[in-house]
This record gives C-alpha cells, sequence and structure tokens, in this order.
C-alpha cells in the first residue's frame, strides 16, 4: 500500500501520469487517502475519472469473458402516467419480482390502524399546522 500512496507525493501533474494501468481497486485507495491527506481538486478530479473508466473497463473485460454482455436491448419501459397514493409515480416495470428482499411490495406491513391513519401529506398548510391538526384529532 505504501508503494501505491507513494504516488500522491509527487505533483499533479505526476499523479495523474501514474494512474494509467491501475485497477479501480488501487484508485479507489488512492482516492482515500488523498481524501485523508492533501484533497488536491486536480489530483481527486483525475481520480474520479481514473476509476470510472477502470471500472468500465473491467466490467466490460468481465463480460466479454462471461459472456454475460447485456445485448438485450433498451428497456422502453412506458413513463408513469399516475402517482400512488404515496406520491411515488406509478410505474410498470415487467419482470420485477415482487417477493425479492430488496423490494418492498408491502411498506405498511406490520404497522397499526393508527400508524396508518394520520397523514401529513397536506400541501395546502404548514407541515407544524399538519401536525397539530392531527395531534388535536387523537386527544
Amino acid at each position: 500500500m505504501g508503494e501505491l500512496t507513494a504516488l500522491l507525493d509527487g505533483s499533479i501533474d505526476d499523479v495523474k501520469a501514474g494512474l494509467a494501468g491501475k485497477s479501480h481497486v488501487d484508485l479507489l485507495a488512492l482516492q482515500k487517502a488523498e481524501q485523508g491527506g492533501k484533497t488536491r481538486k486536480g489530483v481527486l478530479e483525475a481520480l474520479d475519472t481514473a476509476i470510472s473508466t477502470a471500472l468500465a473497463d473491467e466490467q466490460a473485460r468481465n463480460a466479454a469473458t462471461s459472456g454475460a454482455a447485456d445485448t438485450s436491448g433498451q428497456a422502453n419501459i412506458a413513463p408513469a402516467e399516475e402517482i400512488d397514493t404515496s406520491g411515488a409515480p406509478q410505474q410498470i416495470v415487467p419482470d420485477v419480482d415482487l417477493s425479492h428482499p430488496a423490494v418492498d411490495n408491502d411498506p405498511r406491513a406490520g404497522t397499526t390502524v393508527d400508524q396508518n391513519r394520520i397523514d401529513f401529506n397536506d400541501p395546502s398548510i404548514d407541515g407544524r399546522d399538519a401536525v397539530e391538526q392531527q395531534l388535536a384529532k387523537q386527544a
């Protein structure tokens, strides 16, 4: 690691020249070291660019060697035409597994009736007033 971070002892031009051929993991380590040290804007910008390029190159190499390149084409998901009661645009995305742990298909699961009764989303009144009104209704 010391040999790698020694690159940061040089000038901005020296650092930029030394970034070529580094893996995105090495570049992330350099970025962290620079952020914890001199925090030179030029070096950080060069590292951001180099990290993006190195990551894209590694992903392309991995896809080429695994044969897993995405050739499915553009998704063409229709834009939302309605807004959900949560305030989120309703957009139908095909092939989404709603039982997947990363998808919250039941955000109100385990909540009580009282928790779901209060609605603070009234754009016509101040947030503080909305809270006071809702609390007054509970008294």
